[in-house]
């Protein structure tokens, strides 16, 4: 029987739980600026702090923190103090890894891929059908398309599987006064405004944010039976396949696309089919049609259900629902997943970005392709990668970066026993439909095995 292996997560034994000092600060509450400014409290931070977490450097921006993290080898037989760079081997000291040629050329890669002008008609992770909805990341949205936006889907029915939810019911007609029979072109013209006019108030009002209770079914089944799936998919292609860094990649078929709406109207026309012969053959989902090649089925993509799609980004774009950036201390620079805080970002970006397999750990190097079932066990490891961002949100509060409290360390167990375990819990919870499935089990955490350490003098 598989098990996870158990072992300490890394500690850094140089930062003594002191801050990195901020560019500006100055000692002591309410002191007064160098310019004669209003007076700040020295205990507020008011700009965002780029700090590595394993080793407490503070850096000019988060693409040059990203490209850190992925180039520079903070273990042994390394250290905090003498970084090894991934990719020309070099050993670098810490006073010079940003100006390191290696960090340099990746951050300003990151740079280019997450700039507003390159990411064009919204981020790749926000659902243009959905009032730019925000999911956790780009290979999320797909399944999200796929799922709930699908075609001919049946209501009430995830577009993947059989799995039932509550149908969202449709919004209420815009109220405008309708003209009176026989009026001439130009009232119904000026009518045909007016609708359309109330129909993007009503569309962009703050109250339509509210996910309905039926979706968020929906999302939750899809966390738990799909995401680890194609995310799995999506992490083997990102290996050896690097043009799909780029924001509008499809790592579904390795296409790249110009803009969000031709993303995911592709999405939508070739992926959302609801049967895999489909597929193969070509057949728009949406109006029928097959085609010879992948280039005729784009161009058909285009001049044809490109409208309404690019409609709702303008829509969403001009009514400032959605802006065109995104942020680099959030987003990965690889995968283009987002994270709520920088400390699970940074884990992510070493334990899934640092290694030659997607179900080996780059951080600790624990191996989770011991599992009988190889989606089970990813499912594992992206527990193992949230528990190394436990960590860093631990080395981010002894750094007076983070004052939240820390999570509960989950469940990294991947054996026959466990898998057993969790697919009975998921009957059970099928058959009963007022129960609730957490999707996390509690249980002894992995631990890691090394740790940055500094020299000692």
């Amino acid at each position: 029987m598989a098990k996870s292996k158990k072992g300490n997560s890394p500690k850094s034994k140089g930062s003594k739980g002191k801050s990195p000092k901020i560019k500006g600060s100055k000692k002591g509450k309410g002191s007064k600026s160098s310019n004669g400014g209003p007076q700040v409290d020295a205990a507020i931070q008011t700009e965002p702090t780029c700090v590595c977490y394993l080793c407490s450097r503070e850096f000019k921006d988060y693409a040059t923190v990203q490209a850190h993290l992925l180039l520079m080898n903070h273990f042994p037989p390394n250290d905090v103090i003498s970084q090894q760079c991934r990719a020309c081997r070099r050993v670098i000291h810490i006073k010079f890894v940003e100006k390191h040629g290696c960090c340099e050329q990746k951050a300003n890669f990151i740079r280019y891929i997450q700039h507003e002008s390159v990411l064009k008609l919204g981020p790749p992770y926000r659902c243009l059908l959905c009032r730019s909805r925000p999911f956790a990341s780009r290979i999320d949205l797909s399944i999200h398309i796929i799922a709930y936006h699908r075609p001919n889907r049946d209501p009430g029915c995830c577009g993947l599987c059989k799995f039932t939810f509550q149908e969202p019911p449709p919004p209420p007609p815009a109220k405008v006064p309708t003209p009176p029979a026989g009026a001439d072109a130009a009232t119904m013209i000026k009518y045909q405004k007016e609708l359309q006019l109330a129909e993007e108030e009503r569309m962009c009002a703050f109250e339509n944010a509210e996910i309905p209770p039926g979706l968020l079914a929906l999302d939750q089944h899809i966390m738990e039976d799909h995401s680890a799936a194609y995310t799995l998919l999506a992490r083997r292609a990102l290996l050896t396949k690097f043009h799909l860094r780029a924001a509008y990649s499809c790592c579904l078929c390795d296409q790249i696309f110009p803009n969000n709406v031709d993303f995911q109207a592709h999405i939508l026309c070739r992926h959302a089919v609801d049967q895999p012969i489909k597929y193969d053959h070509r057949i728009c989902t949406i109006c029928k049609a097959a085609f010879m090649s992948e280039k005729a089925f784009n161009i058909h993509v285009v001049t044809g259900h490109l409208h309404q799609i690019n409609y709702l980004a303008n829509l969403w774009i001009r009514r400032e629902v959605m802006v065109n950036s995104t942020d680099c201390g959030q987003t990965c620079g690889t995968c283009w997943q987002v994270f709520r805080n920088d400390w699970y970002l940074q884990a992510h970006i070493i334990a899934a970005h640092t290694t030659s397999d997607p179900q080996v750990c780059g951080w600790c190097r624990q191996d989770f392709t011991g599992c009988t079932d190889p989606i089970f066990g990813f499912g594992a490891f992206q527990r193992h990668e949230a528990n190394h961002g436990r960590y860093m949100q631990e080395r981010a509060i002894e750094l007076k970066l983070c004052f939240d409290p820390l999570p509960e360390i989950l469940s990294e167990d991947f054996s026959d026993e466990a898998m057993a375990a969790a697919l009975e819990k998921k009957a059970e919870g099928s058959k009963s439909p007022k129960s609730k499935s957490k999707g996390k089990s509690k249980g002894k955490s992995n631990k890691s095995k090394s740790s940055p350490k500094k020299k000692k003098k």
